[in-house]
Parts: structure tokens; C-alpha cells; sequence
């Protein structure tokens, strides 16, 4: 279980232990066998601590080392929020976006929303409601109420539910699907959905 640090000097100095034990790791395996996920820990610790160009360094590492990493729900909030306050409007939304479609509870239990339980195929663990337990107090004390706001109004938007409903729609359909190639046609149509981001931002979102 992750122990929070508990003010700013512990926060830079468990930063600093998480960034050489990574470090170390490539310098001993020739890649990153991040087993315990520092490497989304990392995010949790540069949110609370806030020090944006210090975060902006690190989420532009991320990028280019895990490009290929799927992320987890609570990282992708950090990751997000981070965004937003960098002024990043456009990426903040798409990761927000990306969030949602990970975790479909999530958002809405941050904004103190009932939500049932959704009768639908749950591809992991990380998509399941009780997901959201193993939030931090740290980071939902770091939530200021502009950003709680900011991710209400996206969560509501016609955008952000158009892109729900789809989501829902084809994991339903995934839930009594077994033949394989209409799974895999299902499957990449869920993950194309963050491109409806790329249509409003052309301007053929109507």
C-alpha cells in the first residue's frame, strides 16, 4: 500500500528516490521493470507537491519512454489536471476523455454523483467501480473547486456523452459477444472513440 509523504520535503525527496530507483532499473536491465508503477506514482506526487514545471518535465518523459503504456484511472486524473493547469486546455480534455473511457464510475463518484453499476463487459479491474477506493485523500484535497467545476462541465458536455453512450453501447454488446472477430471489430472501434475529440476540434462535431 502507497503511504503518502507528508509535506513538501518528503514529497521531493520520495520524488527523487521514485526517479533513481527508475533510473536504476534501466542502467541494470536495459529497460524499465516498473513492477510496483512508480512510474504512475510519480503523477499522484507531482500533483499534490504542484511544482508544474517540474510535472510538465515529467509527463513529457513519460510520454516518449511508456508511449505505449495504457495508464491506470488515478494517473490519468493526475495527468489531466496537471494538463489543465499548465493551460493546456486541449490535452487536459483528451486525457479527461481518456479517463472516462477507462473508467466510466470514476468522474462521476469524484463529483459526488450516483452512478448504478453497469451491467456491461468490465475489460480489467481498473474499470470496475471500486476503482475509485484506492484514490488518495491527498490528491482529492489537491482538487481545487475551479477544477472540479472545469471537469463537470466537460463530463456533461454533448461531446464527453456522445462518447459515453457509444462506449456503453459496445461493451454491452462485448458482454454476450463471443465470436472473436466481432469482438476485436468492437474492441477498436471503443478505442477509436477519443477521435470524435479530433472532429470537434475540425469543426465537424455538430
Amino acid at each position: 500500500m502507497f503511504s503518502f509523504p507528508n509535506n513538501e520535503k518528503q514529497l521531493k525527496a520520495t520524488i527523487s528516490r521514485y526517479k533513481s530507483s527508475l533510473k536504476r532499473e534501466k542502467k541494470t536491465y536495459g529497460h524499465y521493470n516498473d513492477g510496483t508503477g512508480k512510474r504512475y506514482l510519480l503523477f499522484y506526487l507531482y500533483l499534490v507537491l504542484n511544482d508544474l514545471p517540474k510535472f510538465e518535465e515529467y509527463m513529457e518523459w513519460y510520454s516518449n519512454v511508456f508511449s505505449e503504456d495504457g495508464g491506470e484511472p488515478i494517473q490519468k486524473l493526475c495527468w489531466s489536471l496537471g494538463l489543465y493547469r499548465l493551460g493546456k486546455s486541449e490535452a487536459a480534455k483528451h486525457k479527461l476523455a481518456d479517463l472516462m473511457l477507462s473508467n466510466l464510475y470514476f468522474i462521476p463518484l469524484l463529483l459526488g454523483r450516483e452512478i448504478k453499476d453497469l451491467d456491461m463487459w468490465h475489460a480489467s479491474s481498473d474499470a470496475r467501480r471500486d476503482y475509485f477506493s484506492y484514490i488518495p485523500d491527498e490528491i482529492l484535497g489537491a482538487i481545487t473547486d475551479e477544477e472540479v467545476s472545469w471537469l463537470g462541465d466537460l463530463y456533461d458536455s454533448f461531446l464527453f456523452r456522445r462518447m459515453r453512450k457509444r462506449y456503453i453501447e459496445i461493451y454491452c454488446q462485448l458482454q454476450n459477444t463471443r465470436d472473436q472477430s466481432e469482438r476485436r471489430e468492437l474492441v477498436m472501434e471503443a478505442y477509436s472513440l477519443l477521435d470524435y475529440l479530433k472532429e470537434k476540434k475540425e469543426g465537424r462535431d455538430t
